[in-house]
C-alpha cells in the first residue's frame, strides 16, 4: 500500500480542482479504504461545489458516485471485507431512526450530510467511506456502470417507482430528459410500462432521448412545451412530469400539463445561490389541484434497498448506463466544465487504471 495518493481537491467555495500529492487515508473502526476504479460526475456535484454550506471544510475531495475495491477494513466492520467491489450511498445518516429503518434514510433528522462533501470523497486514488453507507456490487456488473448506479441510476429508480409511481400505459414527461439522470429516467419510466416525452434544449440530447424508445421529444426553446403536450395526449395532460431542472418555468409549465390524478415529482431544484441566483419558486392554484386530484412530490435520492436494486437492474441488462465521456483524474475539472455548459449527454466518470 502507498503512502500517498493523487487527488483533485477544491481549495474554496466554487473553486477549481488542484491536483495534490496527499496521505493516503486510514480506515477507523467503523470505516473501510477503498481503492477507486470510476467515480461518477454529473450536475450535482457541480452544483454543490457552489452552494454555500454544504462543504464543512477545505481542502476537499468530491466524488460521491464511486465504484472501487475494499483493500482493508477496521476492526468493528462485518458487512464488507478485502476484496469487495463496492459502490456507497451518498447520503451520511444515523441508520438507526424511524425513517433509515423504514428505508427513508434521506429524511433522517440526523443527517449528517454528503459524502465528498463532509468527507473525503472518489476523486482520488483511495478515499474511506463508513462501511454501513457501503453496498457490494453484484457479479457481472463493471465499475463504471456501478458508479452509475450509486446516483444517476437509482435516483430515477426511486422518482419512478415510489414518488411518481408509474403503472402501464401512462404517460410520463420528464425535463432535463438527456442529462445524466434524467437519461435512466427515460428508461426506468418505460420500464415500469410509462410512455415518455422527453424535454430538453439540446438537439442532441434529444435524438439520444428519442433512440431510448421516447414518443416524443421537446426543446422549449423552439416550441410551447405546454401545447405540444396537451396537443400529443389530445388535451389530457400527462400522468407525471418529472422535473429534473426545476426552475420556476419547467415548474409551472409541469402543473399547466398535468392531467387528472397527474403527479409532479421535483428532483432537481437549484439553491438561489449556486447557480445564476435565480429563485425556483412557483406559483400553484389550490383550487385546480383540488379538483384535479393533481400532487407535487419532493424526491430525495433513494434508500439502500433502492440503490441494490438499482445495481440489480444494471446486471439483468434491463437498464443500460449512458456514460458518453470518461476522463483521467486529473481532468475532472474538465469534466465539471463541460458538465456545467451543458455539453455532455448522459453521464460522465473519471475512470483509474
Amino acid at each position: 500500500m502507498p503512502s500517498t495518493m493523487k487527488a483533485m481537491r477544491i481549495h474554496e467555495l466554487g473553486g477549481p480542482f488542484q491536483l495534490d500529492e496527499v496521505p493516503v487515508p486510514a480506515p477507523g473502526p467503523n470505516d473501510a479504504l477503498i481503492k477507486l476504479k470510476a467515480t461518477g460526475a454529473g450536475l450535482t456535484p457541480v452544483l454543490m461545489r457552489r452552494t454555500p454550506g454544504l462543504v464543512d471544510s477545505y481542502p476537499r475531495i468530491m466524488g460521491h458516485e464511486i465504484a472501487g475495491e475494499v483493500m482493508e477494513v477496521g476492526s468493528e466492520v462485518e458487512n464488507v471485507a478485502p476484496g469487495d467491489l463496492v459502490t456507497c450511498h451518498f447520503y451520511l445518516v444515523c441508520h438507526v431512526c424511524n425513517f433509515c429503518r423504514s428505508g427513508r434514510e434521506t429524511l433522517c433528522p440526523d443527517f449528517k450530510g454528503y459524502v465528498g462533501l463532509v468527507l473525503d470523497g472518489g476523486f482520488a486514488e483511495y478515499t474511506v467511506i463508513p462501511s454501513l453507507n457501503l453496498c457490494k456490487i453484484p457479479d457481472g456488473v463493471s465499475p463504471l456502470d456501478a458508479c452509475l448506479a450509486a446516483d444517476a441510476i437509482c435516483t430515477p429508480y426511486h422518482n419512478c417507482t415510489a414518488e411518481a409511481q408509474i403503472k402501464p400505459g401512462e404517460t410520463v414527461a420528464i425535463v432535463g430528459a438527456g442529462g445524466g439522470v434524467a437519461i435512466h429516467a427515460v428508461q426506468m419510466a418505460q420500464l415500469c410500462g410509462g410512455t415518455v416525452i422527453g424535454i430538453d434544449v439540446s438537439q442532441k440530447k434529444l435524438e439520444m432521448v428519442a433512440d431510448l424508445g421516447a414518443i416524443a421529444t421537446i426543446d422549449p426553446m423552439k416550441t410551447d412545451s405546454v401545447e405540444e403536450i396537451m396537443s400529443l395526449t389530445e388535451g389530457r395532460g400527462v400522468d407525471h412530469y418529472i422535473d429534473y431542472v426545476s426552475t420556476k418555468e419547467t415548474l409551472e409549465a409541469g402543473m399547466a400539463c398535468l392531467g387528472r390524478g397527474g403527479k409532479l415529482v421535483i428532483v432537481g431544484a437549484r439553491a438561489p445561490g449556486a447557480f445564476g441566483g435565480i429563485s425556483p419558486n412557483f406559483m400553484v392554484d389550490p383550487n385546480k389541484m383540488l379538483r384535479m386530484g393533481q400532487e407535487i412530490h419532493g424526491s430525495r435520492y433513494c434508500s439502500m434497498l433502492e440503490l441494490r436494486q438499482s445495481l440489480e437492474l444494471v446486471r439483468r441488462g434491463q437498464i443500460k448506463p449512458i456514460v458518453t465521456e470518461t476522463f483521467p483524474l486529473e481532468e475532472t475539472e474538465t469534466a465539471f466544465q463541460k458538465l456545467q455548459n451543458n455539453e455532455i449527454t448522459g453521464r460522465a466518470a473519471v475512470v483509474f487504471d
